[in-house]
């Protein structure tokens, strides 16, 4: 019997991640900084790029068995998804209503895959939900609905009504007085999202207000559902338009660096000036699929049958799963398992290699 042969025979069950990866911390309700020069900063870092490759493959599961979803925005966010719920972010699985969580805000929330498979990997609810993501019986809907899911703080759909509602958030928590000023409120805004003027109006009400316990994030990726944003409706320059609203902006270079997203936490966290913090966070779309990256028809379509989507997983695999130490049976496994959820149906747009 050949290697591949018996891996058939005997797969690994791909749904049992604890054997590749557990959480950094042993309590996540709490925040400690790890600098470069303590011993087991390499480990957060590899740790957190781990978690990253997960939340990649398990998308690509998620959004095959359901025939929708997308892959582009959640493949740009996985790394700083996976730094935040790794280090950062305090919060509590077996109680997702503790009252002294910090609040994350997906508000580009059609990138919601992403954030389902981090929310499974810490337990918010069970892994093979993913399965069922999309489906009429499912509580993982193609945007989030917080009555049905832990985790989610709350519903969204349209763009742009989230950053404000974050802005409500913060203000109110800094209001309840001293005892509530350690914690934080993040929001995750698309880049196509900012042509949006209900986020530059929670903007300007966050820096009146000087909410120093709130940051907006910029998935900065360049690329949304009909084009690329330089063409559509440039937002740059960026940088300089956050900080003339009262917002003191950080620029990360790479977003797919770990730990580049490590020292911006730490650097957060120490840095409160009576401003809220905006960071542009320099992405790729599509991020770890060749035919995905910088390429606006992968911005809602997802892999219609298992074949694809197995290539998928084995290119993400090559690219950082080799290097990271997850066994190759781990994608071999996770593809077999895929179910594509009835109806079936084909891609109503056509995949091109350029915009019409």
């Amino acid at each position: 019997m050949t290697v591949e042969r018996r891996h058939m025979a005997n797969p690994a069950d791909p749904f049992e991640f604890g054997k590749y990866w557990r959480p950094f911390r042993p309590n996540t309700t709490r925040f400690q900084e790890v600098f470069p020069h303590q011993p087991e900063y390499a480990g957060l870092v590899r740790n957190a790029e781990k978690l990253a490759y997960l939340i990649r493959s398990y998308t690509v599961c998620e959004i095959t068995c359901a025939a929708l979803g997308h892959p582009g925005g959640s493949f740009s966010e996985s790394e700083f998804l996976a730094v935040l719920f790794d280090y950062a972010l305090r919060f509590d699985p077996s109680d997702p209503k503790w009252p002294m969580r910090d609040v994350f805000y997906l508000s580009k929330c059609h990138a919601c895959p992403a954030l389902y498979s981090v929310l499974a990997l810490y337990g918010y609810f069970d892994i093979r939900d993913l399965e069922r993501y999309g489906a009429w019986d499912s509580h993982l809907e193609s945007h989030p609905d917080n009555t049905r899911t832990p985790g989610i703080e709350i519903s969204g759909g349209s763009l742009g009504q989230i950053p404000g509602v974050a802005v409500g958030r913060a203000l109110g928590i800094q209001r309840r007085g001293p005892d509530y000023s350690d914690r934080m409120v993040y929001v995750l805004l698309g880049d196509g999202e900012c042509n949006e003027g209900s986020v530059w109006e929670a903007f300007m009400a966050a820096g009146h207000y000087g909410l120093d316990n709130l940051t907006f994030v910029i998935d900065y990726n360049k690329v949304e559902a009909k084009g690329f944003l330089h063409a559509d409706m440039s937002i740059e320059p960026l940088a300089d338009k956050l900080a003339a609203f009262n917002l003191d902006p950080h620029v990360v270079r790479n977003g797919h660096n770990a730990a580049e997203l490590i020292d911006l936490f730490s650097s957060l966290h120490t840095c409160r000036r009576g401003r809220p913090a905006a960071v542009i966070l320099n992405t790729t779309k599509g991020k770890g699929v060749s035919c995905c990256q910088f390429n606006p028809n992968w911005h809602t379509s997802a892999p219609r049958d298992i074949a694809t989507a197995q290539a998928w997983l084995m290119e993400i695999w090559e690219r950082t799963g080799r290097r990271l130490g997850i066994p190759e049976e781990f994608p071999r496994a996770l593809g077999a398992a895929i179910r594509i959820v009835p109806p079936l149906h084909q891609n109503p747009d056509a995949i091109t290699e350029r915009q019409a």
